[in-house]
């Protein structure tokens, strides 16, 4: 019986069309998402960097003109005074450089940075989680569609077997061996037939611009789609794969959240601290075709004594943010654990179901060449024979689905556990 039902999937054909591996292949080097994500993992790189150029401060240059309503002179004056040697301009022109280094900013810069190194981690997870979730749905789809062919082609033999026995009750009317009605009734099947045909096309034709739409290539070629090798063992228990959980990249990725959140709680309380800034600069007056050099270097300290409650208000919010990334660690593991018991839940319902469309493909078979064989020596009506192929090929159908709802819960089952990250 097995190796009957067998040959229900195998396809015979003298030209080869695309692989799922082929459609994976291209998805990864077009897929716009996906460039997106890799996209998102330089930005976050490039943002480090900025991050880190403020540790060292920054150099500005600076130029000044300035009328005044009367003399002025050109730089501040200091014991002892000579009048004799003081000079002043209306009109001046300061220019000059200056460098301020920031010496302590309450931890925010260095935290900012691990923040930022943190972010870059993430980014890349998301890269692969993304990837995970891209081949995953490729996959999904085109088993979808393999399916809808393996329907079609069922619905195909269906036709010409009513084709067929049209052709001979056809002759049998002619012959007196038969009413016409029996004729209308065949027709009648005929037509839902042709109609159920259209249907399947129709819903394979949008599951492929979905799948296009997924590679990214307009121009990728699914006309003709090649078959999978479906999977053979048996999945592993929920124990197993419980002990998988703590290495997937959606754990790390919330394990990470967490450690930005504990970062900002430090930044918040580092706002009760006082900045300390170092500022140096030379510069040049002059005016009136005099000139004074002039340099100064300073430590600047900034104390915020009052901000009505903005300080008070980022730091709650940022100690509620440590809480709540905690409780979605949790949140994240528990639902993962659900969806590997879903999964399984899935691969074992299919699996009831092939079982069980396995022995109706073989009773319905049986049927309709009893049918067959009564209406031919007259003693059944047609719409039992019609009514025997029709269950045959709604079994035929539900062993087609059977089989690729299981290889689709597999599916399932390898991208909660990210295996397609590795693709």
């Amino acid at each position: 019986m097995k190796k009957a039902l067998a040959g229900l999937l195998i396809t015979v054909s003298l030209s080869y069309g695309i692989t799922l591996q082929q459609v994976i292949d291209e998805a990864l080097k077009n897929s716009p998402v996906l460039q997106k994500k890799e996209l998102e993992v330089k930005i976050e790189k490039s943002k480090g960097k900025e991050l880190k150029g403020k540790r060292f401060g920054h150099v500005d240059l600076f130029v000044n003109g300035v009328h005044y309503e009367d003399r002025r002179i050109l730089y501040p004056l200091s014991p002892p005074i000579d009048p004799r040697r003081l000079a002043g301009a209306q009109n001046q022109l300061i220019a000059g450089i200056s460098y301020t280094v920031p010496l302590f900013t309450g931890f925010e810069i260095e935290e900012s940075i691990k923040i930022s190194r943190i972010n870059k981690k993430i980014k890349q997870l998301d890269y692969r989680l993304t990837k995970n979730e891209l081949v995953y749905n490729i996959k999904s789809i085109y088993l979808k569609i393999l399916e809808l062919e393996k329907q079609k082609e069922a619905v195909l033999a269906y036709k010409t077997s009513l084709e067929q026995l049209y052709s001979d009750t056809q002759y049998a009317v002619k012959l007196g061996k038969k009413p016409e009605v029996d004729l209308l009734k065949v027709e009648y099947q005929l037509a839902s037939a042709k109609a159920q045909i259209v249907q399947i096309q129709n819903s394979i034709s949008a599951l492929k611009t979905t799948l296009l739409s997924l590679v990214g290539k307009e121009d990728l070629d699914l006309s003709k789609i090649e078959e999978v090798s479906l999977t053979e063992e048996n999945p592993p228990s929920l124990s197993q794969l419980k002990e998988k959980i703590n290495r997937l990249s959606t754990i790390k990725k919330a394990e990470l959240a967490e450690k930005i959140a504990k970062r900002k709680l430090k930044i918040a309380k580092g706002k009760y601290l006082p900045s300390v800034f170092l500022n140096a600069s030379a510069q040049r007056n002059t005016g009136n075709g005099y000139y004074k050099d002039l340099w100064q270097v300073g430590l600047q300290i900034n104390f915020t004594l009052l901000d009505f409650g903005s300080r008070k208000g980022q730091y709650i919010k940022s100690k509620l943010e440590v809480k709540k990334t905690a409780l979605e660690k949790r949140a994240v593991k528990l639902e993962i654990q659900k969806k590997l018991a879903d999964a399984l839940s899935k691969i074992s319902s299919a699996q009831s179901k092939i079982n069980s469309a396995q022995k109706q493909v073989v009773f319905a078979k049986k049927v309709e060449e009893i049918e067959k064989a009564k209406y031919e020596e007259g003693v059944s009506d047609m719409y039992d024979l019609l009514y025997a192929k029709a269950q045959r090929i709604t079994a035929e159908t539900s062993y087609y689905q059977a089989v690729y709802e299981r290889e689709r819960a597999f599916a399932y089952l390898k991208y909660i556990l990210e295996e397609y990250s590795d693709e």
